[in-house]
This record gives C-alpha cells, sequence and structure tokens, in this order.
C-alpha cells in the first residue's frame, strides 16, 4: 500500500498503481484510500476516478467520492467518475477528429477493427474490435487515452504488423459500420457497438456502408486485374475458409477424385469441380456466400487504400456478376481443402491487448 502512495507520488501513470491497488485486501483498499490524503495532485485524482470506476463495494465508492471533493476544494483539476460498468461513449456527445484502421483476416479467420475519436481536447476514446468471419464480433473494448498515448498506441500497432497482415486507414463513419455488422451477427456487445457506431457515423467522412465501396473513384483508366492473379495476393495468404463439416467433405472429395480406377487428369479435374460446384449449393456452404461476398468488399476496399487500383478494380468486376461471385467462392474452398493437408505457417497478426501497450 505505501509503495503505491509513493509511486503515484513519484509520478507513476495512474493506470498501473490502480491495477497494483486492485489486488490489494478491502481492508487496506480502504487504508489507501486514507492515504491518499496527502497527495494534493492531478496524478491522485485521476487515480481516484479510475480507481472507482473498476470498484463495486460502495463503501469504498463514498470514500473516493469524498477524497475527490476534498482536492476539488483545493483548486485541484477533478474528472467526474463514471458509475463502474458504465461504457465510456455514454459521456460523448459528439465527435471532432477521428481516425480508423482495418486489417485483413489472418490464419484464425480473425481481424481487427481500431477506432479513435476525440472526445474533448487532446482526450481520445480508442476502441479495438475483433471481428471473426462468420460468428462476428469477437470482442469489442474502449477506453479514454491521451493524445500523446494513442499516437504511441497507433505506432505499436503499425511496428506489429507485417506482411501478408495489413492495417491500413479506412473512413471512420465505416469502421463503425462493421463493428455494429459484426455484432449483429454474433449478438454481443450490441449497445456498445451502436453507441460507437453512432458517434463514427455523425462525421462526413465516406464510404459509409458496403453500396458505397463500388463508386470509389481513381486516377485515369483502370485495367481490372485477373482473378488468377488478383487471388494470389499475399492480402488473401492468411484466410483460409473453414465450416464444421469441412473433414468429412475433404474425404468425399478425395474418394471423387482418387478412385480405385486411373482416370485421365482432366477427368479428373472435371469431377473435381462438379463435385465443389455441389458442395457450394448445400446450407452449410451457400449460407457463407453473403459473409463471402462481404469479405471481398472490404478487401477490394484494403486494395483501393493501398493504392492498388487494379486489384480494387478487380474484385468490384467479380463482385458485380454473381457467376465470377460463385467462381471465386470455389477457389477458396478448394484452398480450404489444400490447406488441409498441410502446416498453416504462423503468420504475424494484429490480434493484441492494446491496453499492455500503454502500461510499458
Amino acid at each position: 500500500m505505501d509503495d503505491i502512495v509513493e509511486a503515484l507520488a513519484r509520478g507513476v501513470a495512474p493506470e498501473e498503481a490502480v491495477d497494483r491497488a486492485l489486488l490489494l485486501p478491502g481492508e487496506e483498499q480502504a487504508e489507501l484510500l486514507r492515504a491518499m490524503a496527502d497527495l494534493r495532485s492531478e496524478g491522485a485524482a485521476r487515480f481516484l476516478v479510475l480507481f472507482y470506476e473498476r470498484l463495486t463495494d460502495r463503501n469504498l465508492q463514498k470514500l473516493i467520492k469524498k477524497a475527490l471533493f476534498r482536492l476539488k476544494t483545493l483548486g485541484i483539476p477533478v474528472e467526474e467518475p463514471r458509475p463502474s460498468g458504465e461504457s465510456v461513449l455514454k459521456k460523448i456527445e459528439s465527435a471532432r477528429e477521428a481516425r480508423a484502421f482495418l486489417s485483413n483476416y489472418d490464419a484464425e479467420l480473425t481481424r481487427v477493427v481500431l477506432a479513435a475519436f476525440e472526445a474533448k481536447r487532446h482526450q481520445f476514446v480508442f476502441s479495438h474490435a475483433i471481428l471473426h468471419f462468420s460468428r462476428g464480433l469477437v470482442e469489442l473494448r474502449s477506453f479514454p487515452v491521451a493524445r500523446t498515448d494513442l499516437e504511441e498506441l497507433l505506432k505499436d500497432y503499425a511496428a506489429r504488423t507485417h506482411r501478408p497482415m495489413v492495417l491500413l486507414p479506412i473512413s471512420p463513419p465505416y469502421a463503425g459500420y462493421l463493428i455494429e455488422e459484426a455484432s449483429r451477427y454474433s449478438g454481443k456487445e450490441s449497445e456498445e457497438a451502436r453507441s460507437l457506431n453512432r458517434f463514427l457515423s455523425s462525421l462526413k467522412d465516406s464510404p459509409r456502408r458496403p453500396e458505397e465501396l463500388y463508386l470509389l473513384e481513381t486516377e485515369g483508366a483502370v485495367l481490372p486485374e485477373a482473378a488468377e492473379t488478383l487471388f494470389a495476393r499475399d492480402l488473401f495468404t492468411p484466410f483460409q475458409l473453414r465450416w464444421p463439416a469441412i473433414e468429412e467433405d475433404r474425404k468425399g472429395l478425395d474418394q471423387v477424385i482418387n478412385p480405385a480406377l486411373v482416370l485421365p487428369p482432366y477427368v479428373v479435374e472435371e469431377r473435381r469441380q462438379a463435385f465443389l460446384t455441389d458442395l457450394a449449393e448445400k446450407e452449410r456452404l451457400a449460407s457463407m456466400l453473403p459473409i463471402f461476398k462481404r469479405m471481398l468488399e472490404d478487401y477490394a476496399y484494403l486494395f483501393y487504400t493501398l493504392g492498388e487500383f487494379g486489384a480494387y478494380r478487380g474484385l468490384i468486376d467479380q463482385l458485380k456478376e454473381r457467376p465470377a461471385l460463385e467462381k471465386a467462392f470455389l477457389h477458396f474452398v478448394q484452398k480450404a481443402f489444400e490447406g488441409l493437408s498441410q502446416k498453416a505457417p504462423e503468420e504475424p497478426g494484429v490480434i493484441i491487448d492494446p491496453r499492455s501497450l500503454l502500461r510499458k
């Protein structure tokens, strides 16, 4: 307990002090709050606010409110604490500056959406969302950060992201759309996702929704990239379709293309394509086609952001024609079967705990 008080007096980050204080027994936490009376600083006030927001003990919360009132009467700036468990988004009425980022899918079929918007001068709300290809929103966390911490946080993300993974700037309203869309799939964090989308959609940036991705402007005439080179690009490398019956379906494919009789290569390929086409029409895969289409739309946006306009135009053309979309889907179904017979390489990712980066 004394170490925490001394650390705060030396100017240690209040967030770190709170983490340590939460490990103390209840009686020592109360003693710690009484010992805070001699720390007349903004750091002490920030510690008390953060500690209040992570406590559930009402008696301790009352002690904190008394301490905050005392600091306020001494002329020290004090931020009003939120009730524990309340979203940081609820106290924000309008966003000023905002930034957002999107990654491609990793080998676990997850991607990251980051969003940050200025709640008040030099103070941001940072949101970190993990989205799964078929399950939707896996995790959504939002917390306040100072501008300097935000810049360091984004630098850390950039430093940890290596090809074939990318983390690229996107329109903040579109980031909000992605998070709420994923929340509808999973049924998780629906109120938090709606609140975040409401704030981000209040900004003027575009695109805002998937249909606008088809209308992004490029300079001059752009030749669309052919599918065979487009889907070989490294952004698609980590992505491997998966579904519950994939092992069973792989065995079915093996029986079709590896019968007891030796068949000419062209016959084997015909049987392979017929099997894949039939499989794609079954409910377990057909239900994935709309999600797959959304993935390609978002990848078109990533290519556009990279300035790879041929790849962007190639994907948009694939998306406009149903047969081309279905052919692309079959390509990734076949790639999924091929991936089962190979050990998946360890791919770099961007799924990290953003709070851990702030505690350095």
